[in-house]
């Protein structure tokens, strides 16, 4: 569990690619996030048309707080990999519910962002990360030795 962690919060070696990647995925995120607040309604119409039943207000909310927290997190650098991890799940669910149902758009986007993502989170935050990595005695603090 210790190097699953250690993995999540390394930033990797440095390099700019990465980082425009991050800022240009935290753009999209921050956007659709904001969106599923400032369109609410909107949102809660195309949420009950995927199919989610008696909660598609709440589900709207859930995904754009998802949305916003990791396109901050990414902006920012910190946790950059399980921020990217947690958006590739989003995008997997958009695929499966709205790429289902509307197809076109809602099928390739997801696809793309997935693969960006992947990528994001395979390299790390990289250059330029306001939490570059977990401080090197946090992981060892909980244990017992």
């Amino acid at each position: 569990m210790n190097r699953l962690v250690a993995w999540l919060s390394d930033p990797g070696s440095p390099g700019w690619a990465p980082l425009v990647l991050r800022l240009l995925l935290a753009a999209v995120f921050l956007q659709a996030g904001l969106g599923k607040f400032v369109n609410h309604d909107r949102y809660v119409e195309r949420f009950d048309r995927w199919g989610f039943g008696a909660a598609p207000g709440a589900v709207a909310i859930m995904v754009g707080l998802l949305e916003v927290a990791c396109a901050l997190a990414l902006a920012a650098g910190v946790l950059t990999r399980l921020a990217a991890v947690a958006l590739i799940g989003n995008m997997a669910g958009a695929l499966v519910t709205a790429g289902r149902v509307d197809g076109g758009f809602d099928i390739w986007l997801p696809i793309v962002l997935i693969v960006l993502l992947g990528v994001l989170a395979a390299v790390g935050s990289r250059r330029w990360a306001l939490l570059p990595a977990l401080p090197p005695g946090l992981l060892r603090q909980g244990r017992r030795e």
